[in-house]
């Protein structure tokens, strides 16, 4: 009977897993970091992960984490434009190509410059708007701008 309910437990903790497992954010690209992704645990670990310059992403891929991260490293085009990275294990294949592609058409072309594809949704619809003329809008004033005394502001209102 009690190993019945460890695992009537086990399937109940995986139905309510969210969708992200484990992650690492922001890890220095140093040798050290690399080899950890490919110690035992965490090197069959698949999911979404991003390059960074400084703290701009520069890139974002899906897969295998250990080898793709490899591949980056030795690729040498992209090796001089990443120095750091984060990784989220993710089981579900399907959600790992719908939140790359998700990420990839959300994000403007500088903040991941070394991706060449856009992303591609496996089965959805897209909807075209019904007007393309955008609202005008206001460009803020940075800074104090020039201080006016109070009787000159109500001359102006």
């Amino acid at each position: 009977m009690k190993s019945r309910n460890s695992a009537s437990n086990q399937l109940e903790m995986s139905q309510n897993a969210g969708v992200v497992l484990q992650y690492g954010e922001f890890w220095a690209r140093e040798p050290q970091n690399l080899k950890r992704l490919k110690e035992q645990p965490l090197r069959k670990v698949r999911g979404i992960y991003a390059l960074y310059n400084g703290t701009m992403p520069v890139y974002f891929g899906e897969g295998k984490l250990h080898s793709r991260l490899r591949q980056h490293d030795k690729n040498r085009l992209k090796r001089h434009y990443w120095d750091h990275f984060s990784w989220f294990e993710i089981k579900n294949k399907l959600y790992r190509k719908e939140i790359e592609s998700l990420l990839l058409r959300i994000l403007p072309f500088y903040a991941r410059s070394l991706n060449r594809q856009s992303g591609h949704f496996e089965s959805s619809t897209s909807i075209l708007p019904k007007g393309k003329n955008a609202v005008k809008l206001r460009i803020p004033k940075y800074g104090t701008g020039r201080k006016r005394s109070k009787s000159s502001r109500r001359h102006k209102l």
